[in-house]
């Protein structure tokens, strides 16, 4: 193997541990959860701790040869001498110890509705310390309620008195007339929870900004959180990571989709397999 391919996602493709697809699903969600690449494969079901581990020292191993190659050239030619440094390996050792951390509060399957989203198996936890970016902008969202009397609260609040079929379906509509932009442009970050204070405001955000103004503008509008969850999805058609609402409603598990103005059934809905789903109480990581 050559000592460049040292990096922790090209070593498990390398080995045939993960694939492609599943390595850009993990970066994506990695920039999400704010946690070691490692960890987040864990958490996606992606890779035993054994095989990472072992990974991981191997990648210890790779950095420790180049180390030393770059050494010898560097004292073998003074021009060079400077230049002649290694990469510690305190990184590697802080990625091993959290990759032997076992996920704290998972457990079986254990759902409020009797329903396989998207036909996956569930595991649900209440632990939601990994999840630094959602609980972050919850966080800033509640306190600036007192500060959030705009246009967007009132045009949302205009719904209170319809049905729960007419809410969900008008604050889909509502929410997807905000032009869709990436984080980069808007914010200047390759990846931005925005509040819906926020996103309306700029009126741009990307699909987890959708997913989350949509989540609480129904519950403003009654709705309740336990019934609602965030569902980071890859899109089987475009071969991306995405982010939708799923509504648990009288009438079903429904998906609000900023690809979409219509409001779908969930079990009508095949191009999406997901990878977790979390609201203010939990999250779930689904398997196939």
């Amino acid at each position: 193997m050559r000592l460049s391919k040292s990096r922790l996602g090209d070593l498990l493709v390398k080995k045939g541990l993960i694939s492609d697809d599943q390595l850009i699903v993990a970066l994506k969600t990695q920039k999400l959860l704010s946690a070691p690449l490692g960890e987040t494969l864990k958490q996606l079901g992606f890779i035993s701790d054994t095989a990472l581990k072992s990974t991981l020292v191997q990648q210890a191993i790779y950095r420790g040869m180049a180390f030393c190659l770059t050494a010898f050239i560097g004292f073998s030619s003074l021009s060079f001498a400077k230049s002649a440094r290694a990469e510690t390996f305190s990184s590697q050792s802080q990625q091993v110890q959290k990759a032997a951390i076992s996920i704290p509060g998972m457990g079986s399957l254990n759902l409020k509705k009797d329903y396989r989203l998207f036909g996956s198996r569930e595991a649900r936890s209440t632990n939601l310390n990994a999840f630094t970016k959602f609980t972050g902008v919850i966080h800033r969202f509640n306190a600036s309620l007192s500060a959030n009397n705009s246009n967007w609260v009132s045009d949302i609040m205009r719904f209170r008195n319809l049905s729960e079929a007419q809410k969900i379906e008008q604050v889909n509509r509502y929410v997807n007339a905000v032009p869709y932009v990436e984080d980069a442009q808007t914010y200047g970050v390759s990846d931005y929870w925005a509040t819906p204070a926020e996103f309306f405001a700029r009126n741009a955000g990307d699909c987890e900004d959708f997913a989350l103004a949509k989540y609480r503008a129904l519950s403003m509008l009654g709705i309740s959180k336990d019934d609602m969850r965030i569902v980071i999805v890859q899109d089987k058609i475009k071969n991306i990571p995405h982010a939708v609402l799923v509504v648990y409603s009288a009438e079903g598990p429904v998906i609000l989709d900023n690809q979409s103005q219509v409001v779908s059934e969930a079990r009508h809905v095949q191009r999406y397999k997901p990878i977790y789903s979390l609201n203010e109480q939990a999250w779930w990581r689904h398997t196939s």
